[in-house]
C-alpha cells in the first residue's frame, strides 16, 4: 500500500511522550502504531475498543431523587452493619497508597 497521505495533529506533549516510550519498548514506531489503529478502524468499521467512561461518578445534580434515596439507604445500612470505616482510616489508607 502506497503511503501518500499526511496527517498533522496537535496533542498533549506529556501524552505523546508517554505513548512514545511505550511504543519504543514494544519496538513499534509511532507511525506504525497509528497505521495499525486506522487499519483496525477500517476492519471493524468502527473504533476497535468500547469508548466508555468507567468508574466516574455522576455529578450530584445528575442523580435522580430515587438514586439519592437509595444511596442514603445503602449508607445507613452499611453504617448499621459496621461495614464502613472512619474518615481517619480512609486518610491513612490513602496515604499508604499514595
Amino acid at each position: 500500500m502506497q503511503k501518500d497521505a499526511t496527517i498533522s495533529l496537535r496533542i498533549d506533549s506529556d501524552l505523546k511522550n508517554d505513548v512514545d516510550k511505550i511504543l519504543k519498548n514494544l519496538g513499534i514506531p509511532m507511525t506504525t502504531a497509528i497505521t495499525m489503529y486506522f487499519n483496525q478502524i477500517k476492519m471493524r468499521n468502527g473504533i476497535p475498543f468500547a469508548p466508555v467512561i468507567s468508574n466516574m461518578p455522576k455529578a450530584y445534580e445528575d442523580y435522580t431523587d430515587d438514586e439519592i434515596a437509595l444511596m442514603c439507604d445503602k449508607a445507613i445500612e452499611e453504617h448499621n452493619n459496621g461495614t464502613t470505616i472512619s474518615s481517619e482510616d480512609v486518610d491513612v489508607n490513602l496515604r499508604k497508597k499514595h
